[in-house]
């Protein structure tokens, strides 16, 4: 059985606060985030990330801003730094571009901390428009699945890309892990020894999530259709069962009580296996709302962070809960 133990509001200012990420790194809860006045790039958007040490008190680390929009940072438990990963929206140089939705380039970056307060200048990683979406740690090393479009408004051009590096900040690609049919937003995750899947999101075909699997050393992929559509998916281990988070739609749960009224998307939870994609629970939200970071609480508690706008007064803002779900 799943059910919400509890339910809070983290962050909540009137702006529109988005992306979220949470990890446990050295007796601290880290909480990453995106605020700005709205979901798009113009005005820029800055992270923020702060901590507790109860889950009740929050306090402010760190304010990172570019210069550009810089939006959905990722945590990075590298032993004994912290690291952050997040895409920035720049405007493209040489005048207006005659491509729709083509006026920016996407540039990802990393940033470090030894603390949790003080973090590095952020570095740019990487090509143009490949966006290092979520790192895996693994054995010493660094992996993350990197899509790329090289026309914005063309999906059928969207690649993803396995990626590796030693320190963080050098990148070598190892396979084409997947191309066309608007691939995103990909989640690496370890099974078991020697094996790597892959959650990732795709609008063709059937607007539906595919999970991916391949086997050391990672250059070659197969997929299979889960069924349903996970928006910026997240994966944690729980015991031996995978726990996926992300955004869903109402036309793949019709009749959940999670989804608040006229909104057709929700943030639930699943249990994800070798073929499907098994709905837990939808917790409260609704308009525009997902982007989630999990957790391991206590036993088989888990902790998972949202954005959503089914408290907002109005439909620029969105606020930062974390949810406390019990897992059986």
């Amino acid at each position: 059985m799943t059910e919400i133990i509890d339910l809070k509001t983290i962050h909540s200012d009137g702006r529109h606060n988005a992306f979220t990420d949470i990890i446990i790194w050295k007796g601290y809860f880290y909480v990453s985030f995106r605020t700005a006045e709205s979901h798009g790039i113009i005005p820029n958007g800055d992270i923020i990330i702060i901590r507790s040490k109860d889950l009740v008190k929050w306090d402010m680390c760190s304010k990172i801003d570019t210069g550009g929009d810089d939006r959905d940072p990722k945590l990075i438990n590298c032993g004994s730094f912290l690291g952050i990963v997040f895409g920035t929206w720049l405007p493209r140089r040489g005048g207006k571009s005659v491509v729709t939705n083509a006026e920016f380039d996407l540039i990802s970056h990393i940033a470090i901390s030894k603390d949790g307060l003080t973090w590095s200048t952020p570095r740019q990683v990487y090509g143009m428009n490949y966006w290092l979406w979520r790192i895996l740690p693994l054995d010493g090393v660094y992996f993350c699945a990197a899509y790329h479009f090289p026309v914005r408004s063309d999906r059928d051009k969207r690649s993803v890309h396995l990626l590796r590096s030693e320190n963080l900040w050098d990148w070598e690609p190892l396979c084409l892990m997947r191309m066309g049919g608007g691939p995103g937003e990909p989640v690496l995750f370890e099974p078991e020894k020697g094996v790597l899947r892959c959650v990732i999101r795709s609008k063709e075909p059937r607007n539906h999530s595919f999970l991916g699997t391949s086997e050391a050393p990672y250059t070659s992929w197969c997929w299979t259709d889960l069924g349903v559509m996970i928006h910026a998916p997240v994966v944690l281990r729980v015991n031996d069962r995978w726990i996926v988070a992300g955004r869903s739609q109402r036309s793949d749960l019709p009749n959940d009580p999670g989804f608040s009224k006229d909104s057709n998307y929700g943030v639930s939870l699943w249990d994800i296996t070798l073929k499907t994609a098994e709905h837990l629970i939808t917790v409260p939200s609704g308009g525009d709302c997902s982007y989630c970071g999990l957790a391991q609480g206590i036993d088989e508690e888990i902790l998972m962070t949202y954005y959503s706008q089914h408290e907002s007064k109005d439909t620029s803002s969105s606020d930062i809960f974390l949810a406390r779900v019990s897992v059986t």
